[in-house]
């Protein structure tokens, strides 16, 4: 057990001796423990005595009392810890100013040990700032003041390449829409925003570094998108994803479906519910049986056998082999849509028109499925992940997981020639043989240098990670 306290270091009534090394913190000896029913209060000594005098510099300091104060520290057998020191007073005999001893193991900013302010940080990747603020015996204001230097510090640090095609999607998370930013080729998440309005992105990709390295923008039919990749990256051509465009078709066929539905009876009512896929599946995916089930619901409302043709014929603008074809095809599609089911499609075709440039720019630029499945996954998951959680500790968790970087992290070497040092060429130069004073060419030397980059967080594996419970 720990030996007799220093002069001039209370100890608590009702103490108990404690081993030096119970803190295991540098410069900082335990005195004494008191057990409470919810927490520790450890009396400790150990603060380094300042040499000189921060104000003026002066070495001429002398003693000048004590000062009691109270730090926390990381849990201990599951209960909060408080360190109780009675640190040395000095004053500068040069200027007058007083200063206390220094405590290194303290964090500089609040009235907490370092490790426990990185105890902080990582805990709030897993829990909510209330639920730390009681486990750790600081307010959760505090708390979430530690959250916010821990992003910055990390956001400073851990830096993505700006994706050479950047896609635009949204989540939905803790109930608002939030705008995601993407590595289309990389399969990643680059950043994730707090909205999506329109004054918010312009700002963001306003002073988005390295934006000139941004070649094809991809992204749904978000009105505001379109606006501000034309206002802050003009020229770069926009693609919308198959994926939102058939969507529409399948939207359509679904009002129509659902518009005869209401007026069946509720035993028809159910067996029309369950066909539902039935009527969103392509004819060349049919089964038999699903084949004979469509031709029964076509005879019964013709409604529903226009709608099935106008869908396969939305769908097959996408089979074309290239664009001139494709754009063809949707002329033809817009002409022949009947007017039984002109209602239903007219966003269907009205989004066609507005967006006929960005739909058709996929021929130039595709954009595969895979990606567009995960995306629809991982919001559906961070949804579901959200609840108790404010949208900037998901946002960390989501972006500075080292497990979902590690898929899209490398090294890049590059080669260059550099000049040697002091080196030189023998050979004679224009300007010697010129008369001139002659001059040395350099001499270079080729030259292999690494650079870490990160594309950021691996959607797939965040959607692995979402699914095994990683971040409850």
């Amino acid at each position: 057990m720990g030996g007799p306290a220093r002069e001039g270091v209370r100890r608590d009534a009702g103490a108990v001796n404690a081993p030096h090394d119970i803190l295991n913190l540098p410069h900082v000896r335990a005195m004494g423990v008191q057990q409470h029913e919810t927490h520790y209060v450890i009396s400790a000594v150990g603060g380094v005595e300042p040499t000189a005098c921060p104000s003026c510099g002066s070495e001429a300091l002398h003693r000048h009392g004590t000062k009691l104060q109270s730090f926390m520290d990381t849990p201990m057998h599951g209960k909060r810890v408080e360190l109780s020191f009675e640190r040395k007073r000095f004053r500068c005999t040069a200027c007058g100013k007083t200063l206390l001893d220094s405590l290194p193991s303290m964090d500089g900013k609040r009235q907490m040990t370092s490790r426990l302010v990185a105890y902080i940080e990582q805990r709030c990747i897993q829990s909510t700032f209330a639920e730390v603020s009681r486990e750790v015996g600081v307010d959760d204001k505090t708390i979430r003041h530690v959250f916010d230097d821990y992003t910055a510090r990390t956001q400073q640090t851990v830096v993505y390449e700006v994706p050479r095609v950047l896609g635009i999607d949204e989540l939905k998370i803790v109930g608002e829409y939030r705008c995601m930013l993407t590595n289309i080729e990389k399969n990643s998440v680059f950043d994730l925003l707090k909205t999506r309005r329109k004054v918010d992105l312009l700002a963001y990709f306003k002073d988005l570094r390295d934006k000139k390295n941004i070649e094809v923008v991809t992204m749904d039919m978000w009105s505001v998108y379109r606006q501000v990749v034309a206002a802050q990256l003009p020229g770069r051509p926009v693609v919308v994803d198959k994926f939102h465009v058939v969507r529409m078709a399948n939207d359509a066929i679904e009002r129509i479906r659902k518009r005869i539905r209401r007026e069946l009876e509720p035993k028809t009512r159910i067996k029309m519910k369950n066909e539902r896929f039935v009527l969103l599946k392509r004819r060349d995916e049919l089964t038999d049986d699903e084949k004979e089930k469509l031709q029964a619901w076509s005879k019964l409302y013709p409604a529903l056998a226009v709608a099935h043709d106008a869908k396969e014929g939305f769908y097959a603008i996408y089979d074309q082999p290239n664009r001139k074809a494709a754009e063809a095809e949707a002329r033809a599609w817009l002409t022949r849509l009947s007017p039984l089911i002109a209602t239903e499609f007219r966003e269907t075709a009205g989004a066609l028109n507005s967006w006929w440039q960005e739909i058709f720019n996929i021929y130039d630029y595709p954009v595969t499925n895979a990606y567009t499945e995960s995306v629809n996954r991982l919001a559906k998951d961070v949804n579901r992940m959200g609840r108790g959680y404010s949208f900037d500790v998901i946002r960390a968790r989501l972006l500075f997981d080292q497990e979902a970087r590690k898929p899209t992290s490398g090294v890049v070497r590059t080669k260059s020639r550099k000049p040697v040092a002091g080196g030189g060429s023998g050979g004679f130069t224009a300007e010697f043989l010129a008369g001139a004073a002659p001059k040395k060419r350099p001499v270079l030397q080729e030259v292999i240098e690494e650079r870490k980059v990160e594309y950021g967080p691996h959607i797939p594996t965040l959607c692995r990670l979402l699914e095994e419970g990683h971040f409850d």
